[in-house]
């Protein structure tokens, strides 16, 4: 038997932690002297409390946490919830370090303002072209990332690899909103292709023509994904000083997909449609 104190140290929680649980009558003293009023706990308690954790920490209130042990839930049963929990941890980790990728590319981009070398803009026409393609709301980049893997690992044992071109994101969103971003998402095509290919019941690519467009402002994108921005920043920044204004709906073209959904490295083509400036209060 041990004092409260050294079954404290023994399982690694506060006192206090036990006094409450066991004020609550969640886990309580093996035995109380009667004289001086001393909690006594037995190793035998501990399988308890390592339960009682584990349910807190899978964010069960401390309610329910009573009945589940009062129905001695099973160690599988305990084990499922754990593995469930671990996989929203790594989901959770996951994008929090997407998110501190994302704070770290713009704090570079503050950083390096004003200093960039001019971008290498290239300004060409871009002829019609066959798209085998799907339109659709995504909440978000990720989202278009899986649809992007989806379609890039079904799509060309349908079609044809001599078929395909690079695969290309156009973005129809009048203004960027990360929680419902308007996009059509497919290949362009070196040759004539099928007129829909079905990729689920919800995924119907099909054929259309993309316009020509006279006059692209195009930039390469080497990097994350995630990155992006920046070329676009450069992109826009060049457009401003050599008096050109965006025309129409952006695309991107994948020339190197990334190789996992780990590693988000890739070589973008991003391509905006221009014309000249024709509002003079623009250019001051």
């Amino acid at each position: 038997m041990f004092r409260i104190g050294e079954f404290s140290q023994i399982a690694r929680v506060s006192g206090r932690l036990l006094r409450y649980y066991d004020e609550i009558g969640l886990l309580s003293p093996q035995s109380i002297d009667p004289e001086t009023g001393y909690r006594y706990y037995s190793a035998r308690q501990l399988p308890r409390l390592n339960r009682i954790l584990v349910l807190k920490e899978l964010g069960l209130s401390l309610e329910h946490i009573a009945r589940l042990l009062d129905q001695e839930t099973s160690v599988d049963e305990i084990r499922g919830m754990l593995t469930l929990r671990k996989a929203q941890i790594e989901q959770s980790v996951q994008q929090e370090m997407e998110r501190l990728r994302v704070v770290e590319s713009r704090l570079q981009q503050i950083d390096t303002h004003g200093q960039m070398q001019e971008p290498d803009v290239i300004l060409k026409a871009v002829e019609a072209s066959p798209f085998l393609g799907y339109r659709c709301v995504l909440p978000g980049m990720d989202a278009i990332q899986h649809l992007v893997r989806r379609i890039a690992t079904a799509v060309p044992a349908m079609v044809g690899r001599n078929s395909l071109g690079h695969i290309t994101i156009i973005i129809h969103s009048p203004m960027y909103d990360p929680e419902a971003l308007d996009v059509e998402v497919g290949y362009l095509l070196t040759q004539k292709g099928p007129q829909s290919v079905e990729l689920s019941e919800e995924c119907l690519l099909t054929m259309r023509t993309l316009p020509a467009i006279e006059t692209m402002a195009t930039l390469a994108h080497v990097g994350r994904v995630s990155d992006s921005h920046r070329s676009y920043g450069a992109l826009a920044t060049w457009m401003e000083h050599h008096g050109w204004q965006i025309s129409g709906a952006g695309r991107d073209i994948l020339l190197q997909l990334p190789q996992s959904e780990e590693q988000d490295e890739a070589v973008i083509e991003i391509q905006l449609p221009v014309t000249r400036f024709d509002h003079p209060a623009l250019l001051t």
